[in-house]
């Protein structure tokens, strides 16, 4: 304890505010990382403690120590962020029921305990999540699409994810800024793909697109912000795809003269070619960046791209998507009707969703369901606990039980459900019928399965989920006819032939088909449509352009 005192001191002495604890054994026994914890919150007056035994009490101890450590991270600048959230809803009179936040496993929580008991890391990828959730909540479920491909792409980056059976597929193991992130999240990749993304020479005078990015400060050349080093969106500019006069609407001018002088400057010139070859080879970069992604994540996850739909959002995605596709053979894309917004849409489609998790290993064939049924009475007992104190008393909830299984001797596990919720407790023969299930899905994962191998149960998890009311869709009477385009503009989409392209607003659309080459503006996005593709409105007012055969 001396020593914890001592270490607890140096390191208050550095500056630190915020403590990660992680001690080996902890996630069977955490009375010595309470203690500690006791220890430094005596000798620093306001530190922030996280333990990995309430973080991630699973075994592993650097999966463990490293979630920790992101928590500990992020506990500082999430606790005031939710502070000043909190004061400035206040200030402005905005009284709502309860006030949520977005985690990265697709539910939201209370904003009262997002910041306690090791939960400040389960928001680390609420913002890619919202626009997949959105996507599986109002594409999938509520619209019967069942296959999707998400292509999220803004300023820095692409954010890529896909939807089987309407559901988002989910991990619980994964990677962020090289550390360890064992917690349950939506399955999302991201890679350095946005409007923002700088093109530049390498030394051997090839184009390299990325991954530096100029952000929103200074931003792409066009902005006129200081940027000068030529974007994705500047390529997009100079290629005609977009409006220099109509960014948010006419509210942001861009500078289309600026951002060819920088692509002659920087790219163009030194390589003998025209400025609009430039920027359309750093287009073809960009998109075949995107399409490989898909390619490899769909390859991964044993899924055939032939009946997937895209569906784009974010400013850039509905720009890219077409061209994307064309990459990877998708003959369709779905773009949502405000698809600049839509992940924020995903915030409305959620419900609170907390997530636990407890190891203890044993042999299934050993395993009795009443101490089974003891472990996720426990899991069940905190989690009421937690519902308790962020305020949620009456509301029905949702309890979801899962095990995570092996073959005795595997490095790995699979997540697999279990059935038997708290109304029905778990049997014997529900245990066997588990491990029917841990062969099918080793065997679909893997490509085989070992039916003569002892399987052992390595963590307890469970799901409460608490339904909140979300956002209410309704198809919508459009009309038919042939759209009138506002005006034409020239676009090139190989950098050395422009064409009269018509350009419409997305708000003149019907469910009648135009034919591409086709621009489609809105306040939020452009969508662009090759010459091969056309596009019209569905019963939802979705945008749903179609490769032409």
């Amino acid at each position: 304890e001396d020593a914890v005192r001592q270490a607890a001191q140096d390191l208050h002495d550095e500056g630190v505010v915020s403590y990660a604890i992680c001690y080996v054994f902890s996630y069977m026994n955490p009375t010595h990382e309470k203690r500690t914890a006791e220890i430094i919150r005596s000798e620093v007056q306001g530190a922030l403690v996280s333990l990995s035994s309430e973080v991630l009490p699973r075994i592993r101890e650097w999966p463990r120590m490293s979630t920790t450590m992101l928590n500990a991270y992020l506990e500082p600048i999430l606790n005031s962020y939710c502070d000043n959230l909190n004061k400035g809803l206040d200030t402005a009179t905005l009284t709502t029921l309860q006030r949520f936040l977005m985690q990265s496993n697709g539910g939201v929580m209370p904003l009262i305990g997002a910041a306690s008991n090791g939960k400040t890391v389960h928001t680390l990828l609420s913002g890619p999540a919202a626009g997949v959730q959105a996507t599986g909540y109002i594409i999938g479920e509520k619209q019967g699409w069942s296959s999707i491909v998400t292509m999220d792409m803004g300023g820095t980056s692409c954010d890529i994810a896909f939807i089987q059976n309407s559901k988002p597929l989910e991990v619980t193991e994964g990677m962020i800024a090289g550390r360890r992130l064992d917690l349950p999240a939506l399955d999302i990749s991201t890679i350095s793909a946005g409007g923002g993304t700088i093109a530049r020479l390498t030394a051997a005078k090839f184009i390299r697109v990325g991954p530096e990015s100029a952000g929103a400060e200074p931003g792409p050349v066009c902005y006129g912000k200081g940027g000068n080093q030529p974007t994705v969106t500047d390529a997009d500019l100079v290629c005609g795809f977009l409006n220099p006069l109509h960014l948010l609407g006419g509210k942001t001018i861009l500078d289309r003269n600026a951002a060819k002088i920088s692509f002659e400057k920087n790219i163009a010139e030194p390589l003998g070619m025209s400025v609009e070859l430039a920027a359309a080879g750093v287009l073809r970069l960009i998109n075949a960046r995107m399409a490989d992604e898909i390619r490899v994540q769909a390859a991964k996850k044993v899924i055939d791209l032939t009946e997937f739909t895209l569906v784009p959002f974010g400013g850039a995605g509905p720009v890219h998507a077409a061209m994307v596709a064309d990459e990877i053979g998708i003959q369709r894309i779905l773009v949502p009707p405000n698809p600049g917004a839509f992940s924020a849409l995903g915030l409305l489609c959620s419900d609170i969703v907390h997530d636990y998790i407890r190891s203890e290993i044993c042999e299934v064939r050993l395993l009795t369901p009443n101490h089974a049924e003891s472990i996720f009475s426990e899991l069940e007992e905190n989690a009421k606990k937690d519902l308790k104190l962020e305020g949620l008393k009456g509301e029905i909830y949702h309890f979801i039980r899962e095990l995570d299984l092996r073959y005795a001797g595997q490095g790995y596990e699979i997540r697999t459900p279990l059935s038997g919720q708290k109304t029905e407790p778990i049997e014997k023969s529900g245990l066997i019928e588990l491990q029917k299930r841990f062969h099918d899905l080793h065997h679909r994962l893997h490509g085989h399965s070992a039916h003569d191998q002892e399987i052992e149960v390595v963590s307890y998890r469970l799901r409460v989920r608490v339904p909140v009311p979300k956002f209410n869709l309704n198809a919508k009477q459009l009309p038919t006819g042939t759209a009138t385009p506002i005006e034409k503009r020239s676009v090139s989409y190989d950098g050395k032939e422009f064409l009269k392209t018509p350009v419409y607003a997305r708000e003149s659309l019907t469910t009648d088909f135009i034919e591409g080459p086709a621009i489609i503006e809105q306040f939020d996005s452009t969508t662009v449509l090759p010459p091969n593709w056309r596009a019209k409105l569905d019963k939802f007012a979705n945008i749903i352009a179609e490769r032409k055969t």
